[in-house]
């Protein structure tokens, strides 16, 4: 994206489309409140034929549908693909359609919502594009933690779920809260994971879950295909179809083996009324080996988590009868946090990365993050550039990650980092499953999403993000400030062979 991309494409800029130097703005002159363009979104035609005016006062919806149709009409060009088709103008239309954007929302909402290889292939000059994304990123203000949530908004479809209760429960912590909730359940139980252990762990909740099904209990669980291996692990079919005999409803969400959108979500919800979510699947590697971490969720926010259950179990073929029976009154609770809870879809945007590049923009004092799977080229640009305007930056990263081809690849970003300034940590004890970030003492975000590019652009992913310097604070005492004196900081580090051809290898790891 922005810096990277920018730096090191070869096609340059379109000088005669190409808007002045610093931040993008809206265009010369444009109404400042236009009516939505009358326009057919379906056709190349009626979009080339609109003025500059017109593509600026257009909706985020009508912008992305233009944007969508101008693609269809592309076909990749010489150098980026394949042949070039659709002519001139509809080239032309691509830029103009960016370049209307009255703002960095406005953009990112069309920028984020398609494919970037098929972004590329469609024009000649992908560095003009670029290049605007560059700047829309580069004036955002530090600081303006307001100006972020509307962005994240507009940009993610999210919204703010008000005031919840959020326990940040990590490791062995999360078993007694979901137990107690589970058994409080009297309506309904929704679990969504990406992958299930049917280990000693796993057996225990399969058992619980039939007794709640026997017992009235309306239970639905939604497993990955390929995270849970379903295909090639008996003990795996074998509690499915115990859960299925013992009346509880039991699927996998399918995909493609290499380039389907994984459901890596972990989400469960309670009656409508508690939910967790975070970066834990379920079985003895997250509850008990592993250092991992998961929240408990009371208030409005439940009710997006309940979203996110209901569109996979829909999508992977289940069916209910009356979804409204599954969203009860949900009130903000006394002294909470404010609450977001953002989720994309696979190969069709990029929400939660668009989020995160314009959070450590936001920063002004301070990221931490943690995370198992670290390997993108635009989020190390961003926090290298924050660390180089004086924002401290951790990084706290597994040492010993379960999967080593992960661990090559981080640390082929190794030096890069560290010569912006960024502290980069290897967690010694055990491996680290957390996503967890925390910038300026004052905002955090955590739950299934990686800082890697299968999740940030192929998986199904969902985080909880909450502005309030009460939590972050306890994020930062006791998981940051536990885990750093278990970490080994790394003042220098020379990347191996290994180590360079996993950092090829990010953008399909």
């Amino acid at each position: 994206m922005p810096q990277r991309a920018a730096a090191r494409d070869a096609y340059g800029s379109l000088a005669a489309l190409a808007p002045p130097a610093g931040p993008a703005a809206p265009l010369p002159g444009a109404p400042a409140r236009l009516p939505p363009p009358l326009v057919d979104t379906g056709s190349e035609e009626a979009i080339a034929a609109l003025t500059p005016g017109e593509m600026a006062a257009a909706t985020p919806e009508q912008r992305l549908a233009m944007l969508k149709t101008l693609l269809e009409q592309s076909r990749p060009f010489p150098g980026n693909g394949g042949n070039g088709y659709g002519g001139p103008e509809t080239e032309t239309a691509i830029y103009r359609l960016f370049e209307s954007a009255p703002d960095a929302a406005s953009f990112d909402n069309m920028y984020y919502h398609v494919r970037r290889l098929k972004l590329h292939g469609a024009v000649s000059r992908p560095g003009a594009i670029e290049k605007l994304a560059a700047r829309h990123l580069a004036a955002t203000v530090p600081g303006d933690w307001a100006g972020l949530g509307r962005y994240i908004d507009a940009v993610t479809g999210s919204r703010s779920s008000g005031l919840n209760k959020v326990d940040f429960l990590i490791d062995s912590s999360l078993l007694p809260a979901a137990e107690a909730a589970l058994d409080a359940a009297g309506k309904s139980i929704h679990i969504e994971v990406y992958q299930l252990q049917a280990d000693e762990i796993g057996w225990a909740l399969a058992r619980k879950l039939a007794a709640k099904a026997r017992a009235g209990v309306q239970v639905r669980l939604l497993v990955d295909y390929y995270g849970s291996g379903v295909k090639k692990k008996p003990e795996i079919q074998k509690l499915l179809a115990f859960l299925r005999g013992n009346g509880a409803e039991a699927l996998t969400n399918m995909s493609k083996r290499w380039t389907g959108s994984r459901d890596h979500r972990k989400v469960m919800v309670l009656d409508g009324a508690v939910g967790f979510t975070g970066g834990m699947n379920i079985g003895g590697h997250y509850q008990v080996v592993w250092h991992d971490q998961q929240s408990k969720i009371t208030g409005p926010a439940v009710a997006r988590l309940q979203d996110s259950f209901l569109e996979q179990w829909t999508e992977s073929g289940g069916s209910v009868r009356d979804s409204s029976e599954f969203y009860p009154e949900l009130k903000e609770a006394p002294g909470g946090v404010e609450t977001r809870v953002v989720y994309h879809r696979g190969n069709e945007d990029r929400n939660i990365k668009a989020m995160y590049l314009r959070a450590f923009y936001t920063a002004q004092k301070s990221i931490r993050v943690a995370a198992p799977y670290f390997a993108d080229a635009d989020i190390v640009d961003a926090l290298c550039a924050a660390a180089r305007r004086g924002v401290q930056v951790q990084l706290v990263l597994p040492a010993l990650n379960n999967k080593k081809i992960a661990l090559q690849s981080s640390r082929s970003f190794y030096p890069e980092l560290i010569a912006a300034g960024a502290e980069v940590y290897e967690y010694q004890p055990r491996m680290a499953h957390q996503k967890v970030v925390v910038i300026d003492g004052l905002w955090s975000s955590f739950g299934s999403s990686n800082l890697d590019s299968r999740s940030l652009k192929n998986n199904h992913e969902l985080n909880a993000v909450v502005l309030d310097a009460g939590l972050a604070g306890q994020i930062g005492r006791e998981l940051f400030d536990a885990d750093l004196p278990q970490s080994v900081r790394l003042l220098r580090y020379k990347p191996t062979l290994l180590d360079r051809l996993a950092g090829r290898l990010t953008p399909w790891l």
